[in-house]
């Protein structure tokens, strides 16, 4: 029997492009076996087949902007699959009949929501889209379309997309900066233009906006990791496993955020409060051919060394190959950026909003110091620490990082 499978829910994810197809026509597929992959300014993600049987026809193309709902997948499935939905329908098949009146009438709001909801998009000479009720909303508060961002599929302007430009303007954030002169550089040589991917235009705007918005202040310093490092020899050999310097790193700054819990909160400028959390979840940013990706461990503060080892490699894995989840990304409360295994000393890292504070961290190096008067040779690690000066001053950027300095 064949079946239309649906996208089912994206989570909180908006602009989805299918940027995959896994399966071709005529190939057996099992319910967990990803169809097509789509991105979103965030992530990557697989949509399962959901359903035991032979693909029949993938019913979208690469580039197609698709949401929950639509339909995406012509399979035909299973005997197997056919009693299993039989047998469901059977057990459900009491309540369905006792509530037949109430669902048919539900299914005709629904009807009538879908009607009432379809988008209908216009296009003005200057070549914005976007309907009727968003261009009515725009004269209303006066805002001038040339200037919004669009984030609707094919540069739709959204009305989500009034409403940030609005708060923008207020926070004083990004979209309400002038936008820099076009040069035509084609006057002094050759050219290409190369369009930014998803990921880097997200990670763009939201990088300028913490620029502009958070009162940045970097506190560099270093330390001797030889310790550490001999610890770290002594641990893998012992246990015949290898643990990233980063691991220790990162438990490391647990350690330091429950003793520093305000470089693990948030402000609220709305409410002008300063929102504590009980919870670290702890950003990883990850260097990617798509752009930097930041992937965060869930309540790393509970894990060993060894724990948070194997799910920094995971998410870096799941990152780089286009297969992390929106869930992965969310919800972080203090980001690590380290440059270690690239060079450089000293940084100034960029704090990722909510958050108020992400920890720098640079490519070791050797060194020769006075100990009791004689040369001793040292591994040093620099570190740089940015905060957001509204909630945390200098003293305590400097006491949190001289503490961790000493974890080490």
């Amino acid at each position: 029997m064949k079946q239309v499978i649906k996208i089912p829910s994206l989570g909180d994810a908006e602009n989805t492009e299918v940027i995959e197809i896994c399966v071709n026509p005529g190939d057996s597929v099992g319910s967990e076996d990803s169809i097509v992959v789509l991105e979103s300014e965030k992530a990557a993600m697989d949509v399962p087949a959901s359903k035991n049987g032979v693909v029949k026809k993938v019913l979208v193309k690469i580039g197609d902007e698709v949401k929950e709902g639509d339909d995406f997948l012509e399979i035909e499935i299973t005997e197997e699959e056919i009693k299993e939905d039989y047998s469901d329908k059977e057990v459900k098949n009491d309540t369905q009949e006792d509530d037949h009146g109430e669902v048919e009438e539900i299914i005709e709001e629904k009807k009538v929501e879908e009607i009432i909801e379809e988008p209908k998009y216009e296009s003005s000479a200057s070549g914005i889209y976007a309907g009727p009720a968003v261009r009515k909303l725009a004269r209303e508060f006066g805002i001038d379309l040339n200037k919004v961002i669009a984030t609707g599929p094919r540069n739709r302007i959204l009305k989500e997309d009034l409403h940030k430009f609005v708060k923008s303007k207020l926070e004083g954030s990004s979209a309400g900066i002038p936008k820099m002169p076009s040069i035509d550089f084609s006057e002094f040589g050759n050219v290409e233009e190369i369009d930014l991917t998803k990921f880097q235009k997200t990670s763009a705007l939201n990088l300028q906006q913490s620029w502009i918005t958070i009162p940045h202040v970097t506190q560099h310093d270093e330390t001797s990791i030889d310790e550490l490092l001999a610890v770290r020899k002594s641990l893998m050999k012992k246990h015949k496993t290898k643990v990233s310097p980063l691991a220790f790193f990162a438990k490391g700054i647990c350690r330091l955020l429950e003793e520093f819990p305000l470089f693990n909160a948030s402000i609220d400028m709305n409410t002008m409060k300063i929102i504590k959390k009980d919870f670290i979840n702890l950003g990883i940013a990850v260097d990617t051919p798509q752009g930097l990706i930041v992937p965060n461990i869930k309540s790393a503060d509970r894990m060993s060394v060894r724990e948070i080892s194997d799910e920094i490699a995971r998410l870096a894995d799941l990152s780089k190959s286009r297969k992390i989840r929106v869930d992965d990304l969310k919800g972080s409360t203090f980001t690590i950026s380290s440059l270690g295994g690239f060079g450089g000393k000293f940084f100034t890292p960029i704090i990722n909003p909510p958050e108020v504070a992400i920890l720098g961290i640079s490519k070791s190096y050797d060194s020769v110091s006075l100990k009791d008067s004689k040369p001793v040779s040292r591994t040093n690690l620099p570190i740089s620490l940015s905060y957001d000066h509204r909630i945390i001053n200098g003293v305590e950027g400097v006491k949190f990082t001289t503490r961790f300095c000493e974890i080490l």
